[in-house]
């Protein structure tokens, strides 16, 4: 669930949770080995909770992946490519290293590789295939 600071107190200290456990959780174990029973016993929530927010393990993983995304084509959306392409390098190094652990699993690790090619899809969308000579 996608916060927008609008909500009740105690959504926002949930989602957090629920967030939290599973970043700690992909940097212990493959992600086809975490189960909702553990996530929820590691948030404190019950497993009910958690499919309030979300159906699915998938459906979080995909959402941590949109926001580093996000992120990233926050910290980019002024260049213009094929111009900046030399800060957009940087860009994602510098921003790649703000990154926690769980970052690092994802983008790196071996058993997040569809993962790591749809935050890579969303980038190239938002980026290089906006452009005329590249979309042809």
């Amino acid at each position: 669930m996608k916060l927008t600071g609008f909500e009740d107190l105690r959504v926002q200290k949930t989602v957090t949770a629920i967030y939290t456990a599973f970043e700690s959780l992909i940097t212990e174990r493959p992600y086809e080995k975490i189960t909702v029973k553990e996530l929820a016993e590691r948030a404190q929530i019950n497993k009910k909770t958690f499919y309030r927010y979300y159906p699915t393990l998938d459906d979080l993983l995909a959402e941590m992946q949109a926001r580093y995304s996000q992120e990233y084509l926050k910290e980019i959306g002024s260049f213009q490519y094929p111009r900046d392409l030399d800060k957009s390098v940087r860009s994602f190094i510098e921003y790649s290293a703000k990154q926690g652990p769980a970052y690092d699993k994802i983008t790196i690790g071996g058993t997040y590789t569809g993962i790591r090619q749809q935050m890579i899809d969303v980038v190239m969308h938002d980026t290089w295939l906006n452009l005329v000579s590249f979309s042809a």
